[in-house]
C-alpha cells in the first residue's frame, strides 16, 4: 500500500513539474502589451484638433515640482517690484516638501492628480449617427441663470434641436437676472466656431429669417427633466402648427439619464468642444493661468460666500445681525426665489452652506497646504470684503485674483460684464492644479465635470456637512487644530478628490420630479457616456479578456494541485510538511514531498496570479511588438541626435528648414487627397521653384545628415519625408530652447532647467509616433503652395482652409512662412480673423513657458505632417535573432 503511495507521488511530482513549466511558457506567450495600433494612431476623436482654452495646459505635475530659481515674470506687468506686495515678488515654490499641519506632506499628495485609470473622453458618434436632415422648423431659446447655468442650458438645447429636427437659432443670453449683464452671445462665446463644430450634428444659424420674424411662434416652457419620448411626442407634433418654436428656458429641461448614447455623446461636444468661449476672453483666461503659473503650482478656490449665494441659501453664520437683515431683505425682494423663510442653522448644519473664508483657511491646513501656496479665489464680490477675508489672508497671503493678477486697462473689457468675468473665473479654474469649491454650486459643478472630461484633474469637493461637525468642536474648543484634526479631514475626503467613478443615480425612494433632482447631474460626471477606457472599443479586447480568464483559472487550477499534491504526499508520508529535506519519520530520497516541490507550488501559483491581475498590461500587441518598439525608439533617438547636432552647428539655416517641411507638406490636396509630406521638395525640379527659393541649403545639410543617419540604421534608410519633418521639429525645439535662455539672461544652465521644467516635451508624442512615412517618386504638381512672402493674407488663409486649417493655425505657423517671423506676424495682424490669434501668441511667447503658443504649434505642426500619409509602424525595424528554445535551461 504504502509503496503505491509512493508511485503515485512520483508520478503527481512529474506532472506537477511539467504542469508549472506548461503554464508558464504559455502564460508568457499569451501576454498582450498594447504597441503600435495597426492603422491610427488614436482612438480620441480628433487627434489633431487643437485644444480647446481648457485643454492648452496639460502640465505633469513632476515638471511642476522641478526645483526652479528664476524671477521672469513673477508679477504682472502693471507692478513693478517696489510696487508688489512681497508675497507677488517671490519665486515659485521650491521644496520637495510641504510643511502642513500634520507634519511634512510630499508635493506629491498635495498636487498629484489622481489616476484617470486610462480613461479618456470618447465622444465620436456611432456608425449609424448620420447629418441633420431637413430641417422641419427654428427653435429660439431664451436661456436663464448665469453663466454656468446658461452653459448646460445651451449644450442641452443642441440636444434638444437634434431630437425635434429643428434648426437652432443661436441662443439668447439671460439679461434679466440678478447679475444684470448685457451681454449677447457672441461676447461670451465663440459664435463662429460654435456653429462650425457643430455643422454635422445640428444646423445652427445667427438670426431667424427676416421673412420668419413675424410668423406666430409658440412660447413653451419644456418640462424638466424630459426624456427623449417627450421631445418625439409632446413637442415634435407642434411643428405641424408653428414655424417656429421658442424654448422659454433653457436648464435643466432633459434627462440626465436613460437617453441614446448619440445624443449624450452630443451634449459633451457641444459642451466641451463647441462652446468655446470669445478670443478675447480666451485670450485673458490664459493670460491669468500664465501669471498664476509663475508662482508654481496653484489652488483655484471657488469662494461662493458673494452676496447673491447667501441670500439665496439664507446662511448668516459668522455675520452680524445687520448683515443677516440686508440679506434677508434681498431674498424677500427677488421674485423667482421661491423659498423665503429659511433657518439658517439647520441649513447649516445640512451641510447646504457655503464654506466661510475663516472655515477654508482651517481647511486647507488640515488639509496640508502650507501658508506659502498661491491661491486664486474664483468669485465675485466677497460679502463684507476684507472684514471676512482677514482670517483667510492671514493663514495663506498668497490670495491672488484675476483684479489683482492684471492691470484697469487689462480688465476694463470684461469689468462690467458678469458673465465675462465669471468665465475668466471659469478659465482659471479648470487650468489650475487643484481645484476647490466651497459650495456645489452651477459653477462648481460644471467646473468639476469639465476636470473629469479632460482627465480626471484633482478635485477637492468638501464634506460640508461633515466639516461643520468639526468646525463646531473647533468653536467650544472641544477639538484643536492640529495633527487629530488634520487626519480626520485627509481621512474623509480620501475619495472625493475627482477620481473617475460613475455618475450616481437617483436617491433611493426618491418619485417624480423629486427623483430627478436627486440625481448626479449629467455635465458634472459625464462618464460613463463620454468617457471610457482607452482600449474598450479595440478589436483585440476578445482576445485580452480570454488571456486574462485563462491566466486566473491556470492560477485556481495551481493552488488545486499544490493541495492536493500536499495532500496525498501527507498520506503517503504518514506526517506533516517539514523544513528540512529529511526528517525522522519522512519517507527519505525521491518519494518524499520536499521543500522545492513546496516552492514550485508557491511559485508557479504566484506566478498565475501576478498574470492574471496585469490588467490592462495584458492587451494588445505580441513579443515581435516590443522588439521593434524599442528598435524605432532607439533609431529615432539617434537621428535626434545627428539632427540637433547639425543644427546647432548651422543656426541660421532654422527657419529654411521650417519652411522646407512646411511646402512639402503643403502640396497636399484634399480632393484627390495626394501630395503631402511625401518628401517631394528632395526633387530639384521642385526644389527650384519660385515658393522654394532659398531653401536648398537647408537641403544640402539634410543630405549630409542622411548620409550619416543611413550609415547607423539597421532598418534601412530614412525616408526624406520622416528626414524632412524631424528636421523641422528639432529646429522648432531649438527656438524653444532659444528663447528660454535668453529668458534667464543668457545663462544656458538656467535656461535648459527652465525648458525642462515648463517646456513642451511632453506634447511631441503623437508626432514620434508618426514614424514611418513613405516617399514618393515624382515632384507633386505646380501652383499648389504660394509663394509666402509675396501671398496675400486672404491667399494665406485660403490656402490652409483648402486643407482643413484655419486662422488660429495660420497665426501660430508665422515662423514658418519665411525667413522673418516678425514681418510675417505684421502682415497678419491686419487681417480682422488672424490678428486675435497672433496677439495672443505674441503674448504667450513673452511669459515663462510661452505654453499657448508652444502647445498649438507642435498641435499644428503634427497634423501638416501626417497629411495623407498612411505611416508604417514597422518601418527600420530588423530581424533579431531567434531564440532556440531547445538549448534553454529550464
Amino acid at each position: 500500500m504504502q509503496r503505491r503511495s509512493r508511485k503515485v507521488v512520483v508520478v503527481l511530482r512529474k506532472f506537477l513539474t511539467c504542469a508549472i513549466c506548461t503554464i508558464a511558457l504559455v502564460g508568457l506567450l499569451s501576454v498582450h502589451v498594447h504597441v503600435f495600433p495597426p492603422s491610427r494612431v488614436s482612438d480620441l476623436s480628433d487627434p489633431y484638433k487643437l485644444p480647446t482654452v481648457t485643454q492648452q495646459h496639460e502640465f505633469n505635475y513632476q515638471k511642476l515640482s522641478t526645483e526652479l530659481d528664476w524671477t521672469q515674470e513673477l508679477a504682472p506687468p502693471h507692478l513693478s517690484k517696489e510696487q508688489a506686495p512681497p508675497h507677488l515678488s517671490k519665486a515659485p515654490v521650491s521644496s520637495r516638501k510641504l510643511d502642513g499641519a500634520s507634519g511634512n506632506l510630499d508635493f506629491e499628495k498635495l498636487w498629484k492628480p489622481p489616476s484617470n485609470r486610462d480613461i479618456v473622453h470618447c465622444v465620436k458618434p456611432s456608425s449609424n449617427y448620420t447629418a441633420p436632415g431637413e430641417s422641419r422648423g427654428y427653435l429660439l431659446v431664451h436661456t436663464n441663470g448665469g453663466l454656468n447655468q446658461m452653459r448646460a442650458g445651451i449644450c442641452d438645447m443642441v440636444a434638444v434641436a437634434r431630437i425635434i429636427n429643428a434648426t437652432l437659432v443661436v441662443p439668447e443670453l439671460d439679461k434679466q437676472s440678478f447679475w444684470q449683464d448685457s451681454s449677447n452671445f457672441s461676447d461670451v462665446f465663440d459664435e463662429d466656431h460654435f456653429i462650425n463644430a457643430l455643422a454635422n450634428d445640428v444646423k445652427v444659424i445667427k438670426k431667424l429669417p427676416k421673412d420668419l420674424s413675424s410668423a406666430t411662434k409658440v412660447v413653451k416652457h419644456f418640462r424638466s427633466w424630459s426624456g427623449l419620448d417627450y421631445y418625439l411626442e409632446e413637442i415634435t407634433s407642434l411643428w405641424e402648427e408653428y414655424q417656429v418654436i421658442r424654448a422659454a428656458k433653457s436648464d435643466s429641461r432633459l434627462a440626465n439619464n436613460n437617453l441614446p448614447p448619440d445624443i449624450q455623446k452630443l451634449r459633451c461636444r457641444a459642451c466641451y468642444e463647441a462652446l468655446r468661449f470669445a478670443p478675447a476672453i480666451e485670450a485673458m483666461g490664459k493670460l491669468l493661468v500664465d501669471r498664476m503659473r509663475s508662482y508654481g503650482p496653484f489652488i483655484a478656490l471657488h469662494l461662493r460666500y458673494e452676496k447673491d449665494m447667501l441670500a439665496f441659501s439664507g446662511c448668516t453664520h459668522g455675520l452680524s445681525n445687520a448683515e443677516a437683515e440686508e440679506l434677508k431683505t434681498i431674498r424677500e425682494n427677488t421674485p423667482y426665489w421661491k423659498v423665503k423663510e429659511i433657518d439658517a442653522r439647520e441649513q447649516r448644519h445640512k451641510g447646504l452652506c457655503p464654506l466661510t473664508p475663516k472655515e477654508v483657511g482651517i481647511f486647507l491646513r488640515a488639509l496640508g497646504y502650507p501658508s506659502n501656496t498661491p491661491i486664486y479665489i474664483a468669485a465675485g464680490e466677497i460679502y463684507g470684503g476684507d472684514t471676512h477675508m482677514a482670517d483667510l489672508r492671514s493663514r495663506y497671503p498668497m490670495l491672488m485674483s484675476k483684479e489683482k493678477l492684471t492691470s484697469v486697462e487689462e480688465l476694463e473689457p470684461f469689468i462690467n460684464h458678469a458673465s465675462q468675468m465669471a468665465a475668466l473665473d471659469y478659465i482659471v479654474s479648470v487650468e489650475s492644479d487643484v481645484f476647490i469649491p466651497t459650495y456645489s454650486g452651477n459653477m462648481a459643478r460644471a467646473v468639476e465635470g469639465h476636470r473629469r472630461y479632460l482627465g480626471h484633474r484633482k478635485t477637492i469637493s468638501p464634506d460640508r456637512k461633515a466639516l461643520v461637525r468639526l468646525f463646531d468642536k473647533l468653536e467650544k474648543r472641544i477639538l484643536k487644530e492640529g495633527p487629530k484634526l488634520s487626519n480626520r479631514v485627509i481621512e474623509i475626503h480620501k475619495k472625493m478628490q475627482g477620481s473617475p467613478r460613475r455618475r450616481r443615480g437617483p436617491v433611493s425612494g426618491t418619485k417624480g420630479m423629486d427623483r430627478f433632482r436627486s440625481e448626479e447631474a449629467f455635465y458634472v460626471n459625464p462618464l460613463p457616456d463620454c468617457l471610457c477606457r482607452r482600449f474598450k472599443a479595440e478589436t483585440k479586447s476578445d482576445s485580452g479578456s480570454r488571456t486574462q480568464s485563462w491566466s486566473k483559472g491556470a492560477a485556481r487550477a495551481g493552488y488545486r494541485f499544490c493541495l492536493l499534491f500536499m495532500w496525498l504526499s501527507d498520506r503517503g508520508n504518514k506526517g506533516a510538511v517539514r523544513c528540512s529535506k529529511t526528517e525522522p519519520g519522512d519517507v527519505s530520497g525521491e518519494f518524499g514531498f520536499h521543500r522545492r516541490d513546496f516552492l514550485k507550488c508557491i511559485g508557479a501559483t504566484v506566478g498565475m496570479e501576478l498574470l492574471s491581475s496585469s490588467g490592462p498590461w495584458v492587451e494588445m500587441a505580441t513579443a515581435a511588438d516590443l522588439i521593434q518598439r524599442r528598435q524605432r525608439s532607439e533609431f529615432q533617438s539617434s537621428i535626434k541626435e545627428t539632427l540637433f547636432k547639425a543644427i546647432k552647428e548651422n543656426p541660421d539655416l532654422v527657419p529654411s528648414l521650417l519652411t522646407l517641411a512646411l511646402n512639402d507638406a503643403m502640396t497636399y490636396d484634399k480632393a484627390t487627397k495626394s501630395g503631402g509630406p511625401n518628401g517631394s521638395i528632395r526633387f530639384s525640379s521642385e526644389l527650384s521653384r519660385p515658393e522654394n527659393k532659398g531653401l536648398s541649403a537647408a537641403m544640402s545639410l539634410l543630405d549630409e545628415a542622411k548620409k550619416e543617419i543611413d550609415s547607423y540604421s539597421k532598418g534601412g534608410p530614412i525616408s526624406y519625408s520622416d528626414l524632412i519633418q524631424f528636421a523641422a521639429q528639432s529646429a522648432v525645439k531649438s527656438t524653444f530652447l532659444a528663447s528660454a535662455i535668453r529668458k534667464c539672461g543668457g545663462n544656458e544652465e538656467k535656461g535648459t532647467t527652465l525648458y525642462a521644467a515648463y517646456g513642451s516635451n511632453g506634447q511631441w508624442g503623437l508626432f514620434d509616433r508618426q514614424f514611418g512615412r513613405s516617399d514618393t517618386e515624382d515632384p507633386d504638381p505646380e501652383g499648389r503652395v504660394p509663394i509666402w512672402e509675396k501671398a496675400s493674407v486672404q491667399d494665406m488663409k485660403d490656402k490652409f482652409k483648402a486643407i482643413g486649417l484655419g486662422p488660429r493655425q495660420l497665426a501660430v505657423m508665422s515662423a514658418f512662412l519665411g525667413p522673418d517671423q516678425n514681418a510675417t506676424e505684421a502682415l497678419l495682424i491686419t487681417d480682422s480673423e488672424v490678428s486675435p490669434w497672433v496677439q495672443k501668441y505674441q503674448r504667450s511667447r513673452e511669459t515663462v513657458s510661452q505654453t499657448d503658443y508652444e502647445v498649438d504649434l507642435i498641435t499644428t505642426f503634427t497634423k501638416l505632417s501626417s497629411l495623407g500619409q498612411q505611416i508604417n509602424y514597422e518601418a527600420y525595424t530588423y530581424p533579431t535573432k531567434k531564440i532556440e528554445l531547445s538549448k534553454l535551461k529550464l
